[in-house]
């Protein structure tokens, strides 16, 4: 049977006689610069395993709206942008409608994204690929629309649709019917 003696193991360490405890500042020292090192790893994962977003100009696509800076009124609350699957960043405010607010923005892929937030209730969102001439719309319950395209997507045809502003359109919901019975 082979044993191991390690009595001497640390034997050849070289200790100062002025200092009662000499190993203890340089594993001090030692444990430091490991834990820092393990922060400057973590953080530099963090980075690198982050999704980077395509730009919307990489595939072709333009929207005015997109290209201006970011205001505070053009952030959504951050679980809402993480739910819709959007770069918080890259939201724009678009319009407000009876069915709540929508905001312009591009999901990390390069998707083009129209985020309905409605007053107390679940965002949606809808998205289409990115190109030139994008356009996505959500429909409300009441029957309105709100369409959002590309630069150069033709402006919808039909329909009572007016423009809301760059990229944007709006379809207001239809008249109700008389005949229908009341709700109550």
């Amino acid at each position: 049977m082979t044993t191991f003696d390690d009595r001497d193991l640390f034997d050849h360490v070289e200790e100062d006689d002025h200092d009662p405890h000499p190993a203890h500042g340089r594993r001090v020292g030692v444990v430091l610069a490991v834990a820092a090192a393990l922060v400057v790893a973590g953080v530099a994962w963090l980075l690198l395993a982050r999704p980077q977003v395509v730009t919307a100009q990489a595939n072709g696509m333009t929207v005015e709206l997109l290209e201006r800076a970011q205001q505070p009124t053009d952030a959504v609350d951050p679980a809402v942008a993480q739910e819709a699957g959007v770069d918080p960043e890259t939201t724009r405010f678009a319009v407000r409608t009876a069915a709540g607010q929508h905001f312009a923005a591009l999901r990390w892929d390069g998707a083009l994204c129209l985020v309905v937030v409605p007053d107390g209730d679940q965002a949606r969102t809808s998205c289409t690929s990115p190109k030139p001439g994008a356009v996505t719309t959500a429909t409300a319950e009441d029957g309105s629309s709100v369409r959002l395209g590309a630069d150069g997507a033709a402006p919808p045809s039909g329909g009572d649709w007016q423009a809301a502003g760059a990229n944007v359109w709006v379809l207001p919901a239809p008249p109700a019917d008389p005949a229908a019975p009341a709700e109550g």
